[in-house]
C-alpha cells in the first residue's frame, strides 16, 4: 500500500487550503492510500516536517499549498537526503495564491484536489532539476521554481503583507507598493562565461517559466535541461515599468532592449549596496551582497 506523508499549509491560498481539508481527506480515503496529515504552524515548519518524514521512512512527501510550501518541503526532502542518504519523491496538491511552478507540469491544475491525490498515489514520477542558492555565508537553500534578486524580491516581500487579496491582484498591488519602496543598485551578474555589470531593476534566475502569479519572466525555461534561465532587466522609470508589465504577462518582453536573457549552470551576483532575495516567492534575505546559484540536474522526482 502506498504510504504518504501529507504536509498541509492551512494558510495557503489565503486560507483556502485549510478550509478544504475535509475534501482533501475524503479524496485520500477514497484513494486507499496509507497516509498521515500534518499541518504547518510557522514559517519553515514544512521543511522540518518533511525532513522528519524522511527520517521516519516516508518516501512520498506531498506538499499542499503554494510555491512557498512546495519550496519548504523540497528543502526538507533534500536536507534529509544530504544527511541521511535517503531519497523521497515530491507530491504536489496546488492550493496556493499563485501556484506558478505547476504551470510547467502537464496535467496539473491549480486547486485540483482529486487530480493531486491521484498523481500522489500513482506510479508515474518525473525527475526535474533544482536550483541551489547561497547568500553570503548562509546555509544553502534549494528552489524549485525561481530565485529573484532586487525589485521582484521586494514585490514578493510586499505580497506577504497582503492578506485580504487573492490571485493576481495580490501581486499587482505588491508591485505598486514595491515601486514606492525599492531603489535599484548596480549589480554584477556572472554566468557561464558572460558578465553583466550595470544598474538592474532585478535579476531573476529560474527553473520554471512563470512567477508572481502570472508573469512569464522566463517563457522558454525547461525544468529538466540541467540549466537555469536568467532574466535581467535594466533599471526603468515607473512609467516604463507600467507600460512593459503586459509584455511580461504575455512572455513577449524577451526582445526588449532593456532585457537580457541567458541560460547557465552557475550564476554569481554581486551587489555592494545590498539587495533583497526571494526563493519561490519567500524572502530569504533583505540585504544580500553576494548570491551564488547553481543548478542540480534531475535532483528530485515529482509525482505525476
Amino acid at each position: 500500500m502506498t504510504k504518504l506523508l501529507i504536509i498541509l499549509n492551512p494558510w495557503a491560498g489565503r486560507g483556502t487550503a485549510g478550509r478544504r481539508r475535509p475534501e482533501i481527506e475524503a479524496a485520500l480515503r477514497e484513494s486507499g492510500a496509507d497516509y498521515s496529515v500534518l499541518t504547518t504552524h510557522a514559517r519553515g515548519g514544512a521543511t522540518e516536517l518533511a525532513w522528519q518524514g524522511v527520517e521516519h521512512g516516508y518516501d512520498r512527501i506531498v506538499a499542499i499549498g503554494g510555491d512557498g510550501t512546495i519550496n519548504e518541503v523540497v528543502n526538507g526532502i533534500k536536507g534529509a537526503e544530504a544527511n541521511l542518504g535517503r531519497r523521497a519523491r515530491l507530491g504536489i496538491i496546488p492550493l496556493g495564491t499563485g501556484s506558478d511552478f505547476i504551470k510547467v507540469l502537464d496535467g496539473f491544475e491549480a486547486n485540483d484536489i482529486a487530480g493531486g491525490v491521484r498523481r500522489a498515489v500513482g506510479d508515474r514520477a518525473r525527475p526535474i532539476d533544482l536550483g541551489r542558492a547561497q547568500v553570503g555565508d548562509d546555509q544553502p537553500r534549494y528552489f524549485i521554481n525561481a530565485l529573484g534578486m532586487g525589485f521582484d524580491a521586494q514585490a514578493a516581500a510586499e505580497a506577504l503583507k497582503l492578506t485580504k487579496l487573492k490571485g493576481l491582484a495580490v501581486y499587482l498591488v505588491a508591485i505598486i507598493r514595491a515601486l514606492a519602496n525599492y531603489k535599484a543598485h548596480p549589480m554584477t551578474v556572472e554566468y557561464d562565461g558572460s558578465r553583466v555589470h550595470r544598474r538592474l531593476l532585478f535579476a531573476s534566475v529560474a527553473n520554471g517559466r512563470c512567477q508572481g502569479g502570472g508573469f512569464w519572466l522566463t517563457p522558454e525555461a525547461l525544468i529538466d535541461d540541467g540549466l537555469l534561465d536568467l532574466c535581467l532587466v535594466d533599471n526603468l522609470r515607473i512609467d516604463q515599468i507600467v507600460r512593459r508589465l503586459p509584455r511580461v504577462m504575455e512572455g513577449t518582453h524577451t526582445q526588449l532592449r532593456e532585457v537580457t536573457m541567458g541560460r547557465a549552470r552557475s550564476i554569481t551576483t554581486l551587489c555592494p549596496a545590498g539587495m533583497p532575495v526571494a526563493t519561490d516567492g519567500e524572502v530569504i534575505a533583505t540585504d544580500a551582497r553576494q548570491v551564488t546559484v547553481e543548478t542540480l540536474p534531475a535532483a528530485i522526482e515529482v509525482l505525476g
